[in-house]
């Protein structure tokens, strides 16, 4: 008898020297936001940088948790962890975050000033008060969460570096829309890879990593682009010209293919 196809998995996959894609794929409609319903799937994607110091950037939604979670394991990425860096901060995100944090007890959680305000929130429990000046000035603060455990979080500002190891050395940039406030992309000459969080994105899920068939995404790119970012349409105008400065040869978005066949395009 043969075997069901799975409706969830994570495909990995090496998209430049020392990084990977995890991309928690579902081919299932997820109710999480309105450009899901186009109903062709989408997946979460996740990267991970591996040079002298470690970098997760994004883990996914809840829907994916415990699948994600299992694909870092049987890697033994967890322990390697050095950072984990939101490009923006909401509870669905945060779901999986509350898990992988006892599991990578040593990583630093990265995040824009805004994201920082909902971090705390989330742990706390209550509205919290802004960083106090001497946090404001520490290079990173702890976080409390559950029985006496905590957790560091650094703020990252627009123009803000941080040096990996091996010319991994991030550029990260601000680009705050009314959606996401919060909102960071982030630079890798090491590879050429722009992370871009909701830019450049498709809810689409196939087997396609990059955008190979890129012709064939000109809905599902247009469709998302309306669904999330047209009433916003001048802030992200103002978010891609920051963008502009950095040679990058991929775009590597949130959902769907990663973007290196239709740069111009």
């Amino acid at each position: 008898m043969a075997s069901k196809t799975p409706t969830r998995d994570v495909q990995v996959a090496v998209i430049g020297p020392s990084t990977l894609v995890l991309r928690s794929r579902t081919w299932d409609r997820l109710k999480f936001e309105l450009e899901y319903a186009r109903q062709r799937g989408t997946t979460a994607n996740s990267y991970l940088i591996q040079a002298r110091q470690t970098l997760l950037i994004d883990p996914p939604g809840e829907s994916f948790t415990d699948i994600f979670l299992e694909e870092l394991a049987q890697h033994q990425y967890l322990q390697r962890l050095d950072f984990i860096l939101l490009s923006h901060v909401n509870f669905n995100r945060l779901a999986t975050l509350k898990a992988l944090l006892p599991l990578a007890p040593y990583a630093v959680v990265l995040c824009s000033k805004p994201g920082s305000l909902t971090l705390r929130a989330a742990f706390e429990g209550r509205e919290s008060p802004p960083p106090s000046r001497d946090e404001e000035e520490a290079a990173d603060f702890g976080i409390p969460y559950g029985n006496d455990q905590s957790f560091r979080l650094r703020v990252i500002r627009d123009g803000d570096c941080l040096d990996l190891g091996e010319g991994h050395e991030l550029h990260f940039r601000t680009v705050p829309t009314p959606r996401h406030p919060d909102a960071l992309c982030t630079y890798d000459p090491a590879t050429g890879i722009l992370f871009t969080d909701k830019l450049f994105g498709a809810h689409v899920c196939d087997e396609q990593v990059f955008d190979e068939h890129w012709r064939q995404l000109s809905e599902d790119r247009r469709y998302y682009f309306d669904c999330l970012h047209r009433s916003q349409a001048p802030q992200v105008k103002a978010a891609l010209a920051k963008l502009e400065e950095f040679p990058a040869q991929i775009y590597a978005p949130a959902h769907g293919p990663l973007v290196r066949h239709s740069l111009r395009r």
